[in-house]
């Protein structure tokens, strides 16, 4: 859980985020500026631009600000932030609430996760309830995947391959690949998430196959 204790103490907050953390972050940046503190976001890497829709997306820098005196690398967490703000009676606005439904989606992949529960859908119902521009995130998140990603999932799936009794699928990849559709590596680690809801496959690999079928990445079912 990310360690909010020293916000009550500090007069500059530093936010440390990536991509799976920047919702959350976005969350937290607007409890700060409630309590009337200066706040920057900071994104370790850069953030796609189809987070662009969350509250602050133009608020990202990419260095630490010398006057900042507290530094909180926030998590990915985002059922832990929803019940902290709950536990402490932190009054949720439309900005958090937002930012928070947005990191369940991006947490539990649009809710179809395995890890999905009872606990992360009453949360996304309380945060609805609190105005959370549920239909603006789902947009964003699940309905806006650019054409270089399709041209990448035409390639992977034409050379899709199924071993060990049809339980561990293989995918071929090579830099003309991504040349060619334009894509990147972070594309194509979302279509292996696809190619594990096919029938039977508990793993996916995703191989370079101009590297000597190198192993870049797996993942298996929970």
């Amino acid at each position: 859980m990310t360690d909010l204790s020293k916000i009550d103490s500090s007069k500059h907050i530093a936010l440390l985020c990536d991509e799976q953390s920047f919702a959350n972050a976005s969350a937290v940046y607007s409890y700060v500026l409630t309590k009337h503190k200066k706040v920057s976001i900071i994104a370790q890497k850069s953030i796609a631009k189809k987070f662009s829709f969350l509250p602050w997306y133009d608020k990202l820098r990419q260095n630490i600000p010398s006057s900042a005196d507290s530094i909180i690398e926030v998590d990915s967490c985002a059922l832990s932030l929803f019940d902290f703000f709950q536990n402490q009676e932190i009054k949720i606005n439309k900005k958090m609430a937002t930012s928070m439904y947005g990191a369940l989606l991006i947490e539990y992949d649009c809710f179809c996760s395995e890890r999905c529960n009872g606990m992360v859908f009453a949360a996304a119902a309380k945060l609805i309830e609190l105005n959370a521009e549920d239909k603006e995130c789902l947009k964003y998140l699940k309905q806006s995947k650019p054409l270089a990603y399709f041209r990448l999932q035409a390639r992977l799936y034409k050379n899709l391959l199924l071993k060990e009794n049809a339980t561990v699928a293989l995918l071929s990849l090579c830099q003309e690949d991504l040349e060619a559709s334009g894509a990147s590596f972070d594309d194509a680690y979302l279509i292996m998430k696809e190619v594990l809801d096919l029938v039977h496959v508990q793993e996916v690999r995703l191989l370079k196959k101009d590297e000597n079928d190198k192993i870049l990445k797996s993942i298996r079912r929970k």
